[in-house]
């Protein structure tokens, strides 16, 4: 068995994230894949990486050596991936860019990186709004490209799109919540659940429609744009929450642990979409932008 740059990109991101859970989070693969990938790392180097606690995980002694080799390794790749854009170095022009607030917090920060590092003397314009209004601003022209977070096709006619991952929904509870000892749970154990909803990116409109389908009446407890706040809220037990696993993280800010559980009944995902207007030629920085943002989707899912 050979190492590869699969195995060392998802050490790299566990390290830098603490823990599997959210690694696979920000990888948009499933926890599984890289606990497999890990487990292979570590027989093909013969040593222990990881040593796994409560929390998440810590490098090892041997880990963090490795680690610091793996930066230099995954920085030499990426510098030479930029050869086939050293043509493009001197592209100028301007990109304006619009995404919702839980793209702007889980997924902007790496493409924007990426982005930046092979093209510094493009002028980044970001706009963060509600997934309608950018639509509105996309079809206007207001926008070049948008990424977004939303259920199910609620794509305008006016606007092309591509999918750039997946992500199911999950009931997240409190460490301490007998739900917690379910394997999966279904809608009819949440009946008289107090849910922390949150109102942003249109999930909350979109699964209102969800609930109607499935005769299901929520007890809504509190709503809030803020993420952290519902992570917290369902972290303490005042509540529960409903949402794509895209946005899951183990912990609180507190350090509170949260759980996470499939639902029983088939829910719509929440999917990760990059948008255009239909019929406007891209200018060459919002071209490669999209290029950069599905090569990196592909290169996760492959």
């Amino acid at each position: 068995m050979a190492l590869t740059l699969r195995q060392l990109r998802y050490f790299a991101s566990v390290a830098e994230v603490g823990s599997i859970s959210g690694a696979a989070m920000v990888l948009l693969v499933s926890q599984s894949t890289v606990t497999e990938a890990l487990r292979d790392l570590e027989a093909e180097m013969g040593f222990r990486l990881l040593d796994r606690h409560a929390r998440g995980v810590v490098l090892t002694r041997r880990g963090q050596q490795f680690f610091q080799r793996v930066q230099r390794i995954l920085d030499s790749v990426a510098d030479a991936q930029s050869m086939k854009h050293e043509d493009e170095e001197a592209l100028v022009g301007t990109l304006t860019l619009g995404v919702t607030q839980v793209v702007a917090g889980y997924v902007l920060p790496d493409l924007l990186t990426r982005f930046r590092r092979a093209f510094p003397k493009v002028d980044v314009r970001l706009i963060e709004e509600q997934p309608d209004y950018l639509d509105h601003m996309l079809v206007g022209g207001e926008l070049d490209l948008a990424v977004t977070l939303r259920l199910g096709n609620s794509i305008p006619s006016a606007c092309g799109a591509h999918v750039m991952g997946v992500s199911p929904h999950h009931v997240w509870l409190s460490h301490g919540h007998p739900l917690a000892q379910e394997k999966q749970v279904s809608l009819k154990q949440l009946n008289q659940e107090p849910f922390i909803t949150l109102a942003a990116d249109i999930l909350e409109s979109r699964m209102t429609a969800v609930c109607e389908k499935f005769s299901f009446q929520p007890v809504s407890y509190f709503r809030s744009t803020s993420i952290e706040a519902v992570r917290s809220l369902v972290a303490a037990g005042h509540g529960i929450a409903l949402l794509p696993q895209l946005i899951y993280r183990p912990w609180s800010l507190e350090g509170e642990k949260i759980e996470s559980r499939p639902v029983q009944e088939e829910l719509p995902t929440a999917d990760l979409l990059m948008m255009w207007r239909r019929g406007l030629p891209l200018a060459a920085p919002a071209q490669y932008f999209m290029d950069m943002a599905l090569q990196r989707t592909e290169r996760v899912a492959g």
